[in-house]
């Protein structure tokens, strides 16, 4: 039997860069959402079903194995119930941060047919019209720069500050590099990866980085010479943990 080569020098200097200390932001958007109450009316603010409470316990056990110095969830149910487990598997509690709800957006009461027209009708309005977000709820750049805030507040908790240089964002480490979980939505996660990643914004982030239900993506502080330090996309929609559920 032919033996398989292992890694070259190439790739075992790439995979030592990877493994350097520091810091690392993991985005778990949360599981499966009971959007639909027994008499058929969306909720507004829904806990998991029981299929995303499956969800959540596979996220906890892979992202435990991981190791997580700190986890920050928005303040919605789905979030909350998603890192109940993951708080159980590493003995850290969660802080709520308000700012990293979903954006607002009111449909409780209606029929899941109401709700369908009213996103297939709001996609369809003219592109600057995005910019006001969804019909009568909270605008994209006040929902933007709400997510940013808590983003910044979350990282200058552990020292981590960002500031322009030569039209570029650039981070200012702390002395520690800590691994810091937010168990989060597909637009709360979306736009804070555009942010760390120094991207325009666009008023339909959560297409742009599309996230399944439970599945998490890693950004990793990497550094520009004596410039500072720049987050690198590491991973994007990790969902491997979910495979199991999908028998």
């Amino acid at each position: 039997m032919s033996r398989v080569p292992g890694p070259g020098p190439a790739a075992l200097r790439e995979a030592a860069g990877r493994a350097a200390s520091q810091p690392r932001l993991i985005l778990l958007r949360h599981g499966d959402p009971a959007w639909t109450a027994a008499d058929g009316l969306s909720i507004d603010d829904p806990g998991l079903t029981v299929y995303g409470q499956r969800q959540a316990e596979a996220a906890a056990t892979r992202l435990a194995a991981e190791g997580v110095d700190a986890i920050y969830v928005s303040p919605l149910c789905r979030c909350q119930e998603t890192a109940i487990p993951i708080a159980e598997q590493t003995g850290i509690e969660p802080v709520t941060i308000d700012g990293l709800a979903e954006i607002a957006v009111a449909l409780g009461g209606l029929s899941q047919e109401d709700v369908d027209r009213y996103f297939v009708e709001a996609a369809q309005r003219p592109l600057e019209e995005h910019w006001a977000g969804w019909p009568g709820a909270e605008p994209f750049m006040d929902f933007h720069a709400r997510i940013t805030g808590s983003i910044a507040d979350i990282l200058g908790r552990h020292g981590i500050r960002g500031r322009r240089s030569d039209d570029f964002k650039l981070w200012d480490l702390g002395e520690e590099s800590p691994t810091i979980l937010i168990v989060a939505h597909g637009g709360s996660n979306a736009v804070a990866l555009t942010h760390l990643l120094d991207i325009r914004p666009v008023p339909w982030e959560w297409i742009r980085f599309e996230s399944e239900l439970a599945s998490f993506s890693v950004s990793g502080a990497r550094p520009m010479g004596p410039h500072g330090h720049v987050w690198s996309l590491q991973n994007f929609n990790e969902v491997d943990h979910l495979s199991g559920l999908r028998g």
